[in-house]
């Protein structure tokens, strides 16, 4: 198993071989301000990582990390 996480918490992939077959799931929060510019930023990125055996899965709610989604009130 491959297990790669953001350096900002923003996703985690893992890549699994099941029945000779490599698997990639991605799950990726995005922000609550810009996230289909920031869904873009990392589906780009990390298209290498990507075949016909990848699942994408986008958060727009709950962060990965209680630190990743802290916002300040003002």
């Amino acid at each position: 198993m491959i297990f790669e996480r953001g350096k900002e918490g923003h996703y985690i992939m893992v890549k699994e071989l099941i029945q000779q077959e490599e698997l990639t799931i991605l799950n990726t929060y995005a922000p609550n301000t810009g996230a289909p510019i920031f869904i873009k930023y990392i589906i780009r990125d990390l298209q290498r990582d990507f075949d016909s055996h990848t699942i994408i899965m986008v958060d727009f709610n709950t962060p990965l990390s209680l630190l990743t989604d802290q916002q300040t009130e003002g």
